[in-house]
């Protein structure tokens, strides 16, 4: 494997990517805020792209400055990913929901005495193993963010994005298993 020498500041591609992924980094972070399950995605993709040119014997004069406009060209591209997603499943939610299947409406959840729902929350939360619940109130009782839990937990935001949302179901699917008790 060979290794892209850059003339003017002597530094090889590894080295320049230490240097400036955090950047790359906070610059996809802010940009991708309301998609930040894409943020890692992106970053990756911009170091593959910076070292697909290097390979290629491509001469960045100005590394930052062409990192940064990868970065943001995949931005682009991301968002624009989303927006088609979104105008897709919007096409579906406004066909015309008469003839379509919409699941069966158990009267029964409607019945629950206000009395009883600690006690069925409190079953549900029981389920739950210590990790899950701990996550579970840092989340939503004490309204902590992502990046404080992950800082906490010694993680990404985005492996802490994935655990709530597989936590999420999980709690979904304990509440019908308690109601349908």
């Amino acid at each position: 494997m060979r290794t892209m020498i850059f003339d003017d500041n002597k530094k090889n591609a590894g080295d320049l990517w230490q240097e400036y992924e955090p950047y790359i980094r906070k610059l996809c972070s802010y940009k991708l805020k309301s998609l930040p399950d894409y943020i890692d995605d992106c970053i990756q993709d911009v170091f593959l792209v910076f070292a697909e040119a290097l390979n290629n014997g491509k001469n960045i004069e100005y590394p930052k400055a062409w990192l940064t406009m990868v970065a943001n060209n995949k931005i682009k591209d991301i968002y624009a990913q989303a927006k088609r997603k979104a105008e897709k499943n919007v096409f579906f939610e406004s066909q015309n929901l008469d003839n379509t299947y919409s699941g069966v409406v158990h009267d029964e959840y409607f019945s629950i005495e206000d009395e009883q729902i600690p006690v069925l929350k409190e079953k549900v939360v029981n389920m739950l193993d210590d990790k899950e619940q701990q996550l579970l109130y840092d989340r939503y009782t004490l309204n902590k963010s992502i990046s404080i839990i992950a800082k906490e937990h010694n993680t990404t935001e985005n492996n802490i994005y994935q655990k709530l949302f597989r936590l999420k179901q999980k709690t979904k699917m304990l509440i019908e298993k308690v109601l349908n008790e």
